[in-house]
């Protein structure tokens, strides 16, 4: 257990060198960003789920309808988002990227996608082959996880509306 453990330390140690370096490689993108956090949050699940609800961007930040509609509006009047009616149902928003948005998302991604692919390059055979091996190792071993937290949630999420549904309807106890 005492290799395990130094070698997750070196493999974290190689991974802090490493972000440090992605870091510097975009950090000019980054600093020209005039999003605060939660902004930028927003931004990027927009980019990941396309068109999107205001009640679907809620979900995916953790955070009350009346915060993601303020989110998305603050993006809407940056230039960086469109909303329009769904089509399916014209009393639901959807929001998605507008093309300075999509835009953004590519240049705070691409810079360092193209560093990396650069690094990559740089790599002999031996050491990309061992690299390739452990990342996608490290994916597997990540989806696992993910997917036992995401089933564990919806589990939650049904004992929760179960328990709901149970609550109302329970008939009223007499005083």
């Amino acid at each position: 257990m005492e290799i395990q453990a130094e070698l997750i330390e070196q493999a974290l140690a190689a991974h802090r060198a490493m972000m440090r370096a992605v870091h510097l490689a975009g950090a000019d993108v980054w600093q020209d960003l005039d999003l605060t956090m939660a902004q930028l949050k927003t931004l990027l699940t927009l980019a990941d789920v396309r068109p999107a609800t205001i009640g679907q961007v809620a979900d995916a930040l953790g955070v009350g309808l009346p915060n993601a509609s303020h989110l998305v509006d603050r993006l809407v009047h940056a230039g960086l988002v469109e909303r329009a009616e769904d089509p399916a149902d014209r009393r639901r928003t959807l929001a998605r990227l507008a093309p300075a948005g999509e835009e953004l998302v590519v240049r705070l991604r691409q810079g360092s996608r193209d560093q990396f692919r650069s690094w990559l390059a740089l790599m002999d055979e031996a050491d990309l082959a061992a690299f390739v091996t452990g990342l996608q190792a490290l994916a597997r071993v990540a989806e696992r996880e993910a997917s036992a937290r995401l089933a564990e949630s919806q589990r939650a999420c049904a004992s929760a509306v179960e328990a709901d549904h149970g609550r109302r309807a329970a008939p009223p106890t007499a005083r």
